[in-house]
């Protein structure tokens, strides 16, 4: 009896304990599941209160380079991945001219500002003996002109005088023969006849003398009538005057001495400049001289300051016409990419070079929900992290949130700029980031 009331006892003693044991299992697992919900709500809570977004890294500073007008690509002086300082020149476009153009014109503010400098320092005795000696060979030089026009005149002279010469031969040839002449020439011949006459009856008293041949009344007789023969030949010649051969041959000798003064004549004027010509000079060189020695006025000061200005407007517009075919780096940084290559035609708007300076970067986001970003404020604190470096967390914050949306495939989006606090080498500029943006609510 006492060892069953024993294994009663101890059976409900056992059932006691194991229903204790149950009762506190239960509720350990009833706090466990409460602990856990808790979690969970907690988590929940977390999970609300962030934000999401993707993004690309970026450097804070970069820009689409291209240039204003149409070309074709001469050279290009940078590579991808290569650092260029501001100002420096990063391909350019066939522009021979303009560059020409450029040199033209700093040549001329050179020579502007020398003659400036020049005007300023006063004459050398070099430049002044150099003057003098100007002065000098202009003096010879017109006295060998006004030499020269005097021959010309000379020359013009005598072929007047050759011209009047000619005109006054032909004229008294064709004056032949004259009423005088005639009446010479038939008086001539009537002189002859009567000798020939009276000869004739004295040699007709003696001709029956059988040497009448000897006797001097032959002779005269003789003489007489070669008188005779040659007044008549005379009279003949007078009487017909100039043949027209005579007188074409004397006109030509009157065109030729015409055609000797147009000839003369022809060179007057020219003498006439040439002595013009070198008094001009004379005069310029004198005047300079005097200047030289006179040193420069305060006009000429203002001209050459002024010229310098005029000179220096014209190459800065060279310059900016050149400019306009060059693309230079706007700022400090890395080339990332080169869209053209040598040869191929650049257009305005065209992005050429794209540039960045790598140095400072930060996240923009691509993505951001127009329903988060009035949870956001610029401080928030981000989280950030990167395909390329799995595994890795990077701690950033907003430092700016944009005031207009973007629209992207159909979603309006916000763009927001995240500073990250430690930036990893490694990272390049357009990789994939995502951010977790922890909000208060």
């Amino acid at each position: 009896m006492n060892r069953r009331i024993i294994i009663i006892i101890a059976v409900l003693t056992g059932l006691a304990a194991a229903w204790w044991a149950y009762g506190r299992y239960q509720a350990q697992v009833a706090e466990q599941q409460a602990a856990a919900e808790a979690a969970a709500q907690a988590e929940a809570d977390d999970l609300g209160r962030i934000i999401w977004a993707s993004g690309q890294l970026e450097p804070v500073l970069w820009a689409g380079l291209s240039l204003p007008a149409s070309g074709n690509v001469s050279n290009i002086y940078v590579n991808e991945g290569e650092w260029v300082t501001a100002g420096q020149l990063l391909l350019e476009q066939e522009n021979a001219i303009w560059a020409s153009q450029v040199a033209v014109a700093e040549a001329a503010v050179a020579e502007a500002t020398a003659m400036l400098d020049q005007l300023s320092a006063g004459a050398t005795a070099a430049q002044l003996a150099a003057a003098e000696a100007e002065v000098a060979a202009a003096t010879a030089n017109v006295a060998l002109a006004a030499g020269q026009m005097l021959e010309v005149q000379a020359a013009i002279d005598m072929a007047r005088a050759q011209v009047n010469m000619a005109q006054q031969q032909y004229s008294e040839l064709a004056s032949h023969p004259t009423e005088a002449e005639l009446t010479a020439a038939k008086a001539r011949v009537a002189v002859a006849q009567a000798g020939v006459e009276q000869a004739q009856a004295a040699y007709n008293l003696v001709r029956s003398d059988p040497a009448i041949a000897a006797r001097p009344e032959s002779m005269t007789l003789r003489q007489m009538t070669a008188q005779l023969e040659a007044a008549q030949a005379e009279a003949v010649f007078a009487t017909q005057g100039p043949t027209a051969q005579q007188l074409a041959v004397a006109a030509s000798q009157i065109n030729i001495a015409r055609t000797q003064l147009s000839a003369a004549e022809s060179r007057a004027p020219g003498a006439e400049a040439a002595v013009r010509a070198v008094l001009a000079q004379q005069a310029r060189a004198q005047a300079a001289l005097d200047s030289l020695r006179a040193g420069a006025t305060a006009e000429e000061i203002a001209i050459a300051r002024a010229r310098i200005q005029s000179t220096e407007a014209a190459l800065a517009s060279a310059q900016a016409q050149l400019r306009q075919s060059q693309l230079v780096a706007p700022f400090a940084g890395q080339v990332g990419a080169i869209n053209v290559r040598t040869g191929e035609l650049a257009t305005p708007g065209q992005f050429l070079v794209l540039l960045g300076d790598t140095r400072a970067m930060h996240v923009k986001t691509t993505d951001l929900r127009e329903t988060d970003v009035t949870r956001l404020a610029v401080g928030m604190p981000v989280e950030i992290t990167f395909d390329a470096l799995p595994g890795r967390l990077f701690a950033g914050k907003i430092i700016e949130i944009a005031p207009v949306s973007t629209a992207e495939r159909g979603s309006t989006n916000y763009t927001v700029q995240i500073e990250i606090d430690e930036l990893d080498p490694s990272l390049r500029w357009g990789m994939t980031a995502f951010v977790n943006i922890h909000t208060p609510n």
